[in-house]
Parts: C-alpha cells; sequence; structure tokens
C-alpha cells in the first residue's frame, strides 16, 4: 500500500507480481524503457496467473537476450532482488547448485546483480533465510567456505547488499575481514559462535 508507481523488468514474471499490479501498486510510468509494461522473458505460477496474463495489454514479453541484458536493465533506476542457497563469509553466492550438483538453472541473477548497480542508485539484493530447512536438516545458509566442488553463481566482487531476517548488510568495499564479520551478523544466532571459530580458523578473523 504504501509503495507505489513501481515498475517491474523481471526474468520470470510471478503470483506476486501479478498481485502488485492488480492493487495498482505497479504502473510502470517511471520507467526509461518499456514505460508503461510489465516486462519479463516467462512466468510460472498458478492458473490465475496465466489468465491474468493472456492477452494483457500491460504485459511485454521478450525473449531473454533482451530482458536479461544488463545494459537494458540499468536504463531504469533500479532494485534487483535474488535468492541464494548458499552464502560463504567472502561474499561468494551459490544459487544454482548444490555440492555441484545442478539444482537449477543459473538464470539471470549475475545479469540483474551487475545491471541495476550500473543504474543510477540502483541497489543489488541477495535476500535469504539465515537458515536451510530441507530433508537433510536444519543448517545454515551463511558458511565458513563452500563445500568442495560447489559452483560459484555470483562473485564477492558482484556482491552488493545481503539481507537475512536478522539484518542487511552491503558488502561493497570491506575487506575480507569486514566481510566476514558482516556476514556473521546477519547469520542465524545458533551458528555465529560457530562461524567466528571457522573464520579465525581459516585466518578470515584474528
Amino acid at each position: 500500500q504504501e509503495k507505489n508507481n513501481l515498475g517491474i523488468h523481471t526474468e520470470m514474471m510471478t503470483d506476486s507480481m501479478m498481485l502488485l499490479m492488480q492493487n495498482g501498486n505497479v504502473t510502470n510510468c517511471c520507467k526509461a524503457i518499456y514505460k508503461g509494461k510489465s516486462v519479463a522473458a516467462f512466468s510460472l505460477g498458478t492458473k490465475k496467473l496465466y489468465d491474468f496474463l493472456n492477452h494483457n495489454e500491460k504485459m511485454c514479453f521478450l525473449p531473454f537476450p533482451i530482458v536479461n541484458n544488463p545494459c537494458n536493465i540499468a536504463n531504469n533506476n533500479a532494485i534487483s532482488i535474488n535468492s541464494a542457497l548458499q552464502i560463504d563469509l567472502y561474499g561468494q553466492v551459490v544459487a544454482d547448485n548444490i555440492y555441484g550438483q545442478q539444482f537449477s538453472a543459473v538464470g539471470g541473477q549475475i545479469d540483474y546483480v551487475k545491471g541495476v548497480q550500473l543504474s543510477q542508485g540502483g541497489k543489488s539484493f541477495i535476500a535469504v533465510t539465515s537458515e536451510n530447512r530441507g530433508k537433510s536438516g536444519i543448517n545454515s545458509r551463511i558458511v565458513s567456505v563452500l563445500p568442495v566442488g560447489t559452483a560459484v553463481t555470483t562473485s564477492r566482487a558482484d556482491v552488493q547488499y545481503v539481507v537475512t531476517e536478522y539484518g542487511c548488510v552491503n558488502l561493497k568495499l570491506l575487506t575480507a575481514r569486514q566481510r566476514a564479520q558482516a556476514l556473521i551478523s546477519i547469520a542465524h544466532p545458533n551458528y555465529r559462535a560457530e562461524l567466528t571459530e571457522e573464520a579465525q580458523r581459516i585466518g578470515l578473523l584474528r
């Protein structure tokens, strides 16, 4: 209700974005390109979403190379929100594989991370829950180092803001030591002592 005249430029159109359009929060009136249109490359959601999208003149579906082009993303004063499976204390983000086993496509995460930071006033957020609750049990999404064989999705040099339910930190311009301290501060409290010990063991904290 408080955020209005929002615009959508996304790889994947979802039900939550549909609700923002239906509620009137999204008008796309401030866009520099594709003004008045919500832009997406594909959609994934409920039948209600597909019915909403069908012949909707407020939507514009374009090929991936256009939608995910960082230069096109940078044309708008944009904020990107991506997620992750794991983040290590250096700020490396894993979003598409677990122990090197492919979990999903890499997608456009790095395109949006870079694209919005090229835009005027743009900010990139990696938003995660502090804990992963899956079939293998409960563990921290923020880890000291990534498991052997893990492939990095977004490099530490590209990551800007990281958000959990315990806070938000900006990793840009931070030293390796400062990054570790910042990420530990937004990890789940149950893992902070262990992460601190591991950071000391590998030389990140002294």
